[in-house]
């Protein structure tokens, strides 16, 4: 009886101290996936990754993303991690810097992006490219030799170094207690400590030279014109040439990617919508933006309502403008 009564006294003590504990069991509201175009690489190579961000929860929330960001702590770090096969031991080789050292001769500045719920966003991250590592933040991040391997990549993703955090994030600590006294369901709840991708794996091979998925993806043959333009920086037939495939501008071997568009556009006809856009030419890696005009103004319709009115107080039944056209209208 009194073994009984002893495990009775322990279950008791057992469910009054259960509602005092905290276990790390709250759901991510954002995740992150890490993408290696091609696995295998040589030094000094340019190396593309891609990191795939989306909303778990079943509300309209925003998320920052580094869009020109040229300055401050970066929000999205690349850790290189060597693993010992026997005994299954990471040792980390290399981490992006945290403090950003770029030509701030320009205003940058990091993005907001608004993602529906179970929405995704991808963003690019090329590695090495060192023609671009001062002015853009997506090929900031340079790898130093590695000797001949398998490495494990990861990323770490954590915005609350950055000012215009507080507007989109709230923290939680490492036992999933809020941070802050209240909880604000307009803003994402992400760890304090930031959120990490899946790891990745990349071969250093000094003798390789592979199909990356993108090119075994891609629509083209190795003879396409539109790619042989993007080569040789014919950026005038390019630009005729995006304007008769703007649906499948990304799955040709020589862009690299097509970043997402604006949120929101404004509603003054004729309104423009841009998009950044990544090239490979003969020179390296090249970042473009291409602008859209949305609608169109009639000036001479327009020009003989408003003296109809003037004139005669009579409104003439005639279309000055339209929202329907859509036409790609510069590249720069």
């Amino acid at each position: 009886m009194k073994l009984a009564g002893t495990k009775s006294f322990i279950l008791l003590i057992s469910i009054l101290l259960s509602g005092m504990s905290y276990a790390d069991l709250r759901m991510p509201e954002l995740t992150m996936e890490l993408i290696l175009k091609k696995s295998m690489h040589q030094n000094h190579e340019i190396i593309q990754f891609e990191v795939k961000f989306t909303n778990q929860t079943d509300r309209d929330l925003s998320v920052i993303l580094p869009g020109s960001q040229n300055k401050g702590l970066r929000i999205l770090q690349l850790q290189v991690f060597s693993v010992n096969t026997e005994t299954n031991f990471y040792t980390k080789v290399f981490e992006s810097p945290l403090e950003l050292k770029m030509d701030t001769s320009f205003i940058g500045s990091v993005c907001f992006k608004r993602l529906k719920a179970y929405e995704s966003v991808s963003i690019p991250l090329f590695v090495n490219d060192s023609s671009n590592a001062r002015k853009y933040i997506y090929s900031n991040d340079t790898f130093p030799d590695f000797p001949d391997g398998n490495y494990e990549v990861i990323a770490h993703y954590n915005p609350f170094g950055e000012s215009l955090a507080p507007y989109v994030f709230q923290a939680y600590d490492h036992h999933g207690r809020n941070v802050e006294d209240s909880l604000n369901p307009e803003k994402m709840q992400i760890d304090a400590s930031g959120i990490y991708s899946n790891y990745v794996q990349l071969t250093i091979d000094a003798q390789s030279k592979t199909t990356s998925k993108a090119e075994e993806q891609a629509i083209c043959s190795k003879s396409c014109r539109f790619c042989r333009h993007i080569e040789e920086e014919q950026w005038n037939r390019v630009e005729r040439g995006i304007k008769h495939r703007v649906q499948d501008i990304a799955l040709h071997h020589n862009v690299r990617f097509l970043f997402h568009g604006p949120d929101a556009v404004i509603l003054t006809l004729p309104a423009y919508y841009s998009r950044q856009i990544v090239f490979e030419t003969k020179h390296g890696i090249v970042y473009k933006e291409l602008t859209w005009q949305i609608g169109q103004v009639f000036p001479f319709r327009n020009f003989i309502h408003k003296w109809s009115q003037l004139l005669f107080h009579w409104n003439a039944p005639i279309q000055t403008s339209t929202s329907r056209s859509f036409r790609l209208i510069s590249i720069q």
